[in-house]
C-alpha cells in the first residue's frame, strides 16, 4: 500500500482536482463492468459546475442529487461543490413518503438525477418546482468542461445529511466544507492511503459515511471499488467474495456486517489483500473482535470509529487490540487530531475518571446545526462551560459513555433509549455480545419491549446454527448475569432484518403477538391444561397458547411468573414454589406439576373452585368466568369431570352451552 499523498490544505474538490491533475489516467471508481478514471470524474463534474451556474444558482443554494450509481453520485458531489452548492443526497431507494418528507423539509431548488428517476421526482415533489439535470442527458454532455472559478471558504455550508428525529420528524444536518477534508486527511495518514489503494464502498449515498468511502480514496488517489448493487452487503457469502476477488484493501462496514462475515465460516486463507477493517455506526462486540483476532491474527487490523454526523463523519478513533477481546465493550478511542471529547453530567459538570455521563465533542469542524431548527440546533450546540470564548461550542451527542484509565472512552448506550429493567440500567450491547459469544449463535439483537401491564423485559431475536436450542442460550446467558438482565424472550429467525447500510434493522423485528400467530399450538387435553392456558393467556394477554409454548418465549418474566403461581394457587388450591415455572415453563408441564403436587399432598383430585364475588367492584375476569362455570357443570370438580370436547373461549356459543348441559344431565341420569 503506497504512503499517502494528499497535497497542502484545500477543501475536499480541490484535493480530488489536484489528484486528478496528476493521475488523470488511473481508476478513480470500479463497479464492475463500470469503471471512471480520476480525468472523467473531473470533466463530468466541471460540467455539472458549470451547467448549475449557468442556470442561475446562488452559493448556498441546495442541489438535491438522486441517483444510486455511485459514479453519477460523486460526480454530483464534485460538481455541486465546485458551483459553490450545498449537495442534499437522496436514495431512490427510500419510500416515496420518506423522501417526500426530507423534499419538503429543506425544499431544494435544483435537482441532479439520473433520467430513469424523473417519474418519481415528479411523484413525490408535490408541486416544488425546481430546475432538473439529468446527468446522463445531452444538456450535460455539450457542456463546458472547464474548471470553475467559484470561491470558498472552509466555513461555508456544503451538505444536508438527514437524521432520525424524536419526534419522528428527519432532522437535517447543515455540514461544514472543511468538516469533510478534516477526516479525509486523517484516515488517509492513519492508514497509509495512496495511489491505487482500493477503498469499499458501501454505504447508501443518503449517508455520511458515503463521504468517507468514496472521498478517502479520491483525495489521496485510490479507487473507489462498488459492487455493482448495494444489496451485496445483505448477502455475506457474496460480500465475502467481493472482497476477496476486488482485493479491497480497506473496508468500510457496521459492524453489523462484520458479524455477518464471520458467520460465513471464514478462514485465515481469506482477503489475501484486506489490511483494515474500518467499523462505525454501532457497538462493536468483544465477540467479534476475538473470532477475528482468531482467524486472522494482526494481518488484518480492526478500527473502531466514533463520530455522530453533527460534527462530520469521525471524531474519536480506536485501534482495536486482540486482548480487547476479552473486554466487556470495546471502546472507541481517543479525539482525533482537530477534535476533543469531555463526559459531562446531568449538571454540566466534567465527569471523574470512570464516571457515567453525556459525551461531548469539541472540534471546529462540527456541523453548522439543524436546518431551518435554530432552537433544536441551540439545544445541542451550546457554549463550552469552561471558555469564556462564545464562539467555542461543543456538541452534546445524546451519547452516554465514560473515560477510561488509559485516556480512551468507553460507549455506554444512547441517552434516549436507556433501559432500565425494575430500576436497574441494563446495556443491550452487553447481553448482545454475551450472546454472541455462544458457539451457536450466528447474530443477534436484544431490545426491550412493554408487557400489557406496562413493564419493561428484554427480547432477544436470535439466528442460531442448526442443533442450538433457546433454553441452551437462556441457560447461557442465565449464568453470567442477573435474573432481571436475562431475556425474556427468545425468538429464532432465519436472518435480522437489516437497513441499506447493513445496519439491524431493529424497527423492523417482529412483535412477539405476529411471531406468536404464525405458530401451530395444540390445545389443551385436560381440564388442568384448559385452566392453566387460560390463566396463562390472561395474564400474557394472549388470545391463546399453545401446549408446547415457552412462557418466557411468549414474553414472561419473573414478575409475571409471579402472578401465575398466584393465580394457580387461588384457582386450582395448589401450593407451587415460584421456581415451578422456571422449571416448568411450558402449559403441559405446569400442569403436570400442578396435579403431582396435588397427589403429594393427599388429595384424589384438585380442590373445588369458589364462584367469584359478583357484588365485588372488580370485574369478573375470564378466566375466572369461565373456571366458575366450569365448576358448576361438572359435579364437584372442575378437574376431571368436564366433558373433554368442549372448550369455553370468546362469545358465548349458545348451541354448545344447551349440549354441555344436555350431557352433564344424562351422566347423571
Amino acid at each position: 500500500m503506497a504512503s499517502a499523498t494528499i497535497i497542502k490544505p484545500a477543501v475536499v474538490h480541490e484535493l480530488f482536482s489536484a489528484q486528478a491533475e496528476q493521475h488523470g489516467r488511473e481508476i478513480a471508481i470500479d463497479r464492475g463492468i463500470r469503471r471512471a478514471t480520476y480525468a472523467e470524474l473531473e470533466s463530468r463534474s466541471n460540467q455539472v459546475a458549470n451547467r448549475l451556474l449557468a442556470s442561475g444558482i446562488a452559493k448556498g443554494s441546495l442541489v438535491a442529487i438522486v441517483a444510486e450509481d455511485p459514479i453519477e453520485v460523486v460526480t454530483a458531489i464534485l460538481g455541486v461543490l465546485k458551483a459553490g452548492g450545498v449537495f442534499v443526497p437522496l436514495d431512490p431507494s427510500f419510500p416515496e413518503k420518506r423522501l417526500e418528507v426530507m423534499i419538503g423539509q429543506v425544499q431544494p431548488q435544483w435537482y441532479v438525477l439520473e433520467s430513469k428517476f424523473q417519474s418519481k421526482l415528479d411523484q413525490i415533489r408535490s408541486g416544488i418546482i425546481g430546475y432538473d439535470l439529468h446527468l446522463d442527458g445531452e444538456e450535460l454532455r455539450q457542456e463546458e468542461d472547464h474548471h470553475s472559478e467559484v470561491s470558498w471558504s472552509g466555513d461555508d455550508p456544503c451538505s444536508i445529511y438527514f437524521t432520525s428525529g424524536s419526534t419522528g420528524k428527519p432532522k437535517a444536518i447543515l455540514g461544514r466544507l472543511k468538516g469533510i477534508d478534516h477526516f479525509v486527511r486523517w484516515e488517509a495518514e492513519a492508514l497509509g492511503v495512496g495511489v491505487g489503494t482500493r477503498v469499499s464502498q458501501l454505504a447508501s449515498p443518503s449517508f455520511d459515511g458515503f463521504l468517507k468511502d468514496v472521498f478517502v480514496p479520491l483525495c489521496a488517489g485510490g479507487v473507489v471499488c462498488a459492487p455493482e448493487t448495494r444489496k451485496v452487503v445483505l448477502e455475506a457469502a457474496r460480500l465475502m467474495d467481493w472482497v476477496d476477488v476486488e482485493g479491497v484493501e480497506i473496508l468500510h462496514c457496521v459492524p453489523s456486517v462484520l458479524r455477518s462475515l464471520l458467520n460465513q465460516g471464514l478462514d485465515g486463507k481469506y482477503f489475501g489483500e484486506l489490511k483494515w477493517v474500518v467499523l462505525a455506526g454501532e457497538a462493536l462486540l468483544p465477540a467479534d473482535v476475538k473470532r477475528w483476532k482468531e482467524v486472522f491474527g494482526e494481518r488484518i487490523g480492526l478500527v473502531n470509529l466514533y463520530g455522530p454526523t453533527e460534527t462530520t463523519v469521525t471524531k474519536l478513533c480506536y485501534f482495536v487490540k486482540a486482548e480487547d477481546g476479552e473486554r466487556t465493550s470495546i471502546p472507541i478511542g481517543k479525539p482525533i487530531r482537530g477534535a476533543a471529547a469531555l463526559v459531562m453530567d446531568r449538571r454540566g459538570q466534567p465527569c471523574g475518571v470512570g464516571d457515567a455521563g453525556e459525551i461531548c465533542i469539541r472540534t471546529p469542524y462540527r456541523a453548522h446545526g439543524y436546518y431551518g431548527e435554530p432552537v433544536l440546533t441551540r439545544e445541542v450546540f451550546v457554549p463550552n462551560p469552561f471558555s469564556q470564548d462564545p464562539n467555542d461550542i461543543i456538541y452534546k451527542t445524546g451519547d452516554y459513555g465514560r473515560l477510561l484509565e488509559d485516556g480512551n472512552f468507553e460507549f455506554l448506550g444512547r441517552r434516549d433509549q436507556q433501559v432500565k429493567v425494575r430500576g436497574v440500567r441494563v446495556e443491550l450491547g452487553e447481553l448482545e455480545n454475551l450472546l454472541r459469544s455462544h458457539a451457536g449463535v450466528k447474530d443477534v439483537a436484544v431490545v426491550d419491549q412493554d408487557d400489557a401491564s406496562g413493564n419493561k423485559y428484554l427480547c432477544a431475536y436470535v439466528v442460531v446454527k442448526e442443533g442450538t436450542t433457546t433454553s441452551e442460550l437462556r441457560e447461557h446467558v442465565a449464568k453470567q448475569v442477573p435474573e432481571f438482565m436475562v431475556p425474556s424472550a427468545f425468538v429464532e429467525m432465519e436472518e435480522l432484518p437489516r437497513t441499506l447500510n447493513g445496519k439491524i434493522d431493529r424497527k423492523a423485528l417482529p412483535a412477539l403477538a405476529e411471531v406468536h400467530k404464525e405458530k401451530k399450538q395444540e390445545r389443551a387435553r385436560t381440564p388442568v391444561e384448559e385452566i392453566v392456558a387460560g390463566i396463562w393467556s390472561e395474564v400474557l394477554h394472549l388470545p391463546q397458547v399453545g401446549l408446547e409454548e415457552n412462557f418466557f418465549e411468549l414474553g414472561g418474566h419473573s414478575l409475571l411468573a409471579t402472578q401465575i403461581i398466584s393465580r394457580i394457587r387461588e384457582s386450582l388450591h395448589v401450593e407451587l414454589p415460584l421456581r415451578a415455572l422456571f422449571e416448568n415453563p411450558t402449559v403441559a408441564s405446569l400442569a403436570r406439576r400442578a396435579e403431582q403436587e396435588s397427589r403429594s399432598e393427599g388429595r384424589a383430585e384438585m380442590s373445588p373452585i369458589h364462584p367469584v364475588d359478583r357484588d365485588g367492584n372488580l370485574p369478573l375476569s375470564y378466566s375466572q368466568q369461565r373456571m366458575w362455570l366450569l365448576e358448576q357443570l361438572s359435579s364437584g370438580s372442575a378437574a376431571f369431570n368436564l366433558p373433554m370436547g368442549m372448550r369455553l373461549i370468546g362469545a358465548l356459543n349458545v348451541p354448545t352451552l344447551e349440549q354441555t348441559f344436555a350431557e352433564v344431565i344424562r351422566r347423571h341420569e
